[in-house]
């Protein structure tokens, strides 16, 4: 069964080009050992706060909620203690965790734009067609009974049996993304899978633990296939010196050891 990733960004502006994320969520649903699991992830990264919309900063609550030192780079955020990290190792990590996974979120597609920005060219190895929760309950309830264009996300979560995030919780990455998991619940009649806090902070830990480890073997390999390439490459060049004066060496050497 392939995974589905609930996700959710806060970002610095409504655009990419221009902004960037300094909050990102991740409920990843998998199945393993026979059962299905949500494993929640939540990161925050220091970032440029002159070239960021004030507005955007001030939806996202930015100055009440931002922990991460700007030595930092980025921390991990939840569930459990804040833990101090390297943009690149987040990166990393974010990137595991979506390879192969469907996007589903509130307006995923906004999602998609700040994380492939975030992760940078040829990260984004998620399924190429994001599915947007405000559709899925559309669908649910009927497209005449949605109303006109634009649709609102929270009527239509009301809609199928879903309350909204309250205010101290919308627009924060992690509560966007619980959102967007249980719209998608209540839409496809499954149960929920979410994990007690403590055991989620805990499995969290291993997933990443185990995705550092992945990294790190996929390194190793890496580096063996480059030094099997550069060799090939020397021996490549010294077989096609040997083509190019092997022949005029024979040659030379007959004329020397014959007569003159």
């Amino acid at each position: 069964m392939i995974n589905i990733a609930f996700v959710d960004c806060e970002t610095t502006h409504l655009d990419a080009e221009i902004g960037e994320a300094w909050e990102v969520a991740v409920i990843l649903r998998r199945q393993e050992d026979g059962r299905t699991t949500d494993t929640e992830y939540v990161w925050q990264f220091a970032i440029n706060e002159a070239a960021a919309d004030p507005e955007a900063l001030r939806i996202g609550r930015y100055q009440e909620r931002h922990v991460v030192d700007p030595d930092w780079g980025a921390a991990f955020t939840g569930p459990g203690p804040i833990v101090p990290c390297s943009r690149t190792s987040v990166i990393e990590a974010i990137t595991g965790l979506l390879s192969g996974a469907v996007l589903v979120g509130s307006n995923p597609s906004f999602d998609d734009r700040f994380l492939r920005k975030l992760l940078g060219p040829g990260s984004a190895q998620w399924h190429y067609r994001p599915y947007d929760i405000v559709q899925l309950a559309a669908a649910k309830v009927s497209v005449q009974a949605a109303g006109p264009l634009p649709w609102s996300s929270r009527a239509l979560s009301r809609a199928v049996g879903v309350e909204p995030p309250a205010d101290d919780v919308a627009h924060t990455a992690l509560g966007d993304a619980r959102w967007a998991r249980d719209v998608y619940d209540a839409v496809t009649g499954r149960p929920r899978f979410a994990l007690p806090t403590e055991d989620n902070s805990l499995h969290a830990a291993d997933q990443l633990a185990r995705i550092a480890g992945e990294l790190a073997d996929a390194r190793r390999e890496l580096a063996a296939s480059d030094a099997a390439i550069e060799r090939a490459r020397r021996l490549a060049s010294r077989w096609a010196v040997l083509r190019a004066y092997g022949g005029a060496a024979t040659e030379l050497r007959t004329a020397l050891d014959g007569p003159s």
